[in-house]
This record gives structure tokens, C-alpha cells and sequence, in this order.
């Protein structure tokens, strides 16, 4: 099986370079397929295509091309078929909805090669939002596919809730749910026997991008550290908009927020989880948010954004959802983990739908089927 992978984000999140490990392991004939900006050039060489498979690169877009999307999507099928034999691929998949999917849609066009699209939350905060000409493409893309995926229940209802309502029955029969891997490290490392105490620390891990939402996490914190006494925020990570005006706010008010910049060693980012009672991120939009699994690996309830990310993901009772735009919401959600600690279940999940081979077993049946529909 020759599969053809087409991914915008291949250097922005470590995902999709899991996925392809792990698929390479079931021993697929993969080419990945990266369309490369000029803040990335650097970037692509800490890749291993030992480890993924090989990686082909396109020439470097062009700022405008943000802008232009058709001229975007026709640049880069021409550069892909000037490094690759198109037709040599059995499947292709694509990674987004609009980005990759309108490439993957071309490829089934001319060649006939039947593929899969993955919905991500730009999809659905930029493209349905901002980019109203594009919706009659997004339409064709998803009548085309095979299948399509959704990273999260969370983001399926906020699809279809989202201006593509007409497109549902085009992707009722088409839709799965298959989650993000986590990293081994914490699957081989979970926490059983969480503390009961009531909670005094928070901990939040991730950049400071607006969408992150954090300079609005903190000011709800500080809210509620005048009502609680000896209450901590940890904060974890770099980069972003707001981290300056974060850090003011630490400097300000040292004895309640600690801002430790980023952790990258595992076992030093376990201690940070194992000694906080609460993790917090209530970002605008989140597509899945693996950090949040992290989380509750190691015995940490969650406040979390609701309708967006893992909202859904749990059937046990994992922690509060909050209003991403509203303080108060964010309060709240705070003051109701601490007030409810023990109730909330991290012992009993079972994180095994989070094993990066399984996952790549589940897109290996998937793949394997449709081909075998092609063949008859």
C-alpha cells in the first residue's frame, strides 16, 4: 500500500510526525507531503524520514498565498507533481478540511485516487469563519472523501453546528471519531492514587497565544486567590502574545503566581504535574488538546474549554467545562474543582485509546477497506 500524506502542520505539532511512525512501523509505503513556509525552512531538517518515511517538501509559499487560496492549492499540486508520481499512490490523506483537502481533492480528480480528510479546529475557527468563498470547495472536498475524520466528539458537533450544516448528510455515513496518541511516556507512567485533600495548586502548560486564553485563566485566578487563601497558579511554557503582560502580572503578584518558562524533559514536567492538584487551560479553540490527557494521567482533574477539545471524550466525571470569553465562567469553574475535588474520577479511565499503534492500526483497517472497495 503506497499512501500519499498531504500536511500543512507537519513541523507545528508532534501528532502528525507519531502518526507516521507508527503507520510506518505497521510497515506502510508512506510519502508525506509538507507545504513549507519561510519561518520553517530551518525546521524541516530536525525531521527523521528514517523514523516517518520520507518527507518532500514544496517550494517556499509566498506570504500572498495566504490571501489567494486557489492560486495557493494550484502552486503547490504543480510543485507536487513535480517530485513525485502521483498516480504511483493507492490512498491519500489529508490532514485538514481546507488546506490539504483541496489538494487531496484535485489528485482525486485527475488521477482518481480516493482519500480521507481530517477536520481540525482551523478549519472551523478560520476557514468557516473568515472564508465564506470557500465553503461550495469545502462542500465538494467532503462529497468526495472516503471518509472523514474528527479529532474529537467536541469538534464533530461544532462542525456540523458550524455553516456547514447543509454538508451533514454529504458526512453522516463518512464520519469517525479517532483520537490523537499520546505520548508513551505518560501511558507507561500513569498515577492511580491521587491526593483527596482540598486543592491549592493550579497548573497550566502551554504557550501564551491569545487563543491559548491564559492572561484571562490568570486574572479569574487572581479573583479567586482573594477568597481562598494560599492559592498557587504554576505556569509552564513560552511564546505568544500575551506572555509579557503574563509575566508582568507574576512579578506583581509573586506569592501567587510562578511562572517557570518552558520544561521539555518529561521527567522534570511529571514532577511539575505531580506536585499541583488542578490543571487549567481554557483556550478559545482547541482542536483535541492532548496536554489535558497528560493531566489526568497523573491524577490532576481538568478545567477545560467547553465545547471544544477532549468536552466529551470522558465518560467519567473528569472535571468543569468553562466560557472560554467570560472571567467569571473561569472563576467559577476553578472554585467548583475545588469544592468538589473528590469527586472527580482520574483512577478509572482507561487510556488505552490513546496508544499511538492502536490508532495507526485503526487507520490501517480504514485505508485497507477502502481500497478494497476500489478493487470491486
Amino acid at each position: 500500500m503506497n499512501c500519499l500524506h498531504i500536511c500543512n502542520d507537519l513541523l507545528g505539532s508532534k501528532v502528525h510526525e507519531n502518526l507516521y511512525k507508527s503507520l510506518k512501523e505497521l510497515e506502510i509505503n508512506q510519502v508525506i507531503y509538507h507545504p513549507l513556509r519561510k519561518h520553517s525552512v530551518d525546521s524541516i531538517n530536525k525531521l527523521n524520514p528514517d523514523s516517518i518515511g520520507e518527507v518532500i517538501t514544496s517550494k517556499v509559499l509566498h506570504p500572498l498565498h495566504r490571501v489567494f487560496f486557489t492560486r495557493k492549492i494550484n502552486f503547490l499540486y504543480e510543485d507536487l507533481q513535480s517530485k513525485v508520481d502521483v498516480k504511483s499512490f493507492d490512498i491519500v490523506h489529508a490532514t485538514t478540511l481546507f488546506s490539504d483537502g483541496a489538494l487531496a481533492l484535485k489528485i482525486f480528480k485527475e488521477y482518481k485516487i480516493p482519500y480521507i480528510i481530517a477536520v481540525r479546529g482551523t478549519d472551523i475557527n478560520v476557514f468557516l469563519k473568515y472564508r465564506f468563498d470557500l465553503l461550495p470547495l469545502g462542500k465538494e472536498i467532503l462529497l468526495n472523501a472516503k471518509h472523514v475524520i474528527f479529532i474529537s466528539d467536541s469538534l464533530k458537533n461544532n462542525f456540523v453546528r458550524s455553516g456547514f450544516k447543509l454538508s451533514k448528510p454529504f458526512i453522516t455515513k463518512k464520519q469517525i471519531i479517532i483520537p490523537n496518541g499520546l505520548d508513551s511516556y505518560w501511558l507507561n507512567n500513569v498515577v492511580t492514587n491521587r491526593k483527596k485533600a482540598k486543592p491549592k495548586k493550579f497548573l497550566y502548560i502551554g504557550n501564551f497565544s491569545y487563543n491559548k486564553n491564559v492572561l484571562r485563566l490568570v486574572k479569574a485566578f487572581l479573583i479567586l486567590s482573594e477568597k481562598y487563601e494560599n492559592l498557587t497558579l504554576n505556569l509552564v511554557g513560552k511564546g505568544g502574545a500575551e506572555e509579557e503582560k503574563i509575566k508582568d502580572l507574576a512579578l506583581n503578584n509573586p506569592e501567587k503566581i510562578h511562572f517557570h518558562g518552558p520544561i521539555y524533559d518529561k521527567i522534570e514536567l511529571q514532577k511539575i504535574y505531580l506536585s499541583n492538584d488542578i490543571f487549567a487551560m481554557v483556550s478559545i479553540g482547541e482542536t483535541f488538546g492532548l496536554v489535558y490527557v497528560e493531566a489526568l494521567t497523573q491524577g490532576l482533574p481538568i478545567l477545560y474549554t467547553e465545547n471544544q477539545g477532549i468536552d466529551g471524550t470522558f465518560k467519567e466525571k473528569v472535571g468543569v467545562s468553562a466560557n472560554p470569553k467570560s472571567i467569571n465562567s473561569i472563576m467559577v469553574g476553578m472554585e467548583t474543582l475545588i469544592n468538589n475535588y473528590p469527586q472527580f474520577e482520574t483512577e478509572t479511565i482507561d487510556f488505552s485509546k490513546f496508544l499511538w499503534n492502536d490508532i495507526a492500526k485503526t487507520y490501517l483497517k480504514l485505508y485497507s477497506s477502502i481500497l478494497n472497495e476500489r478493487m470491486y
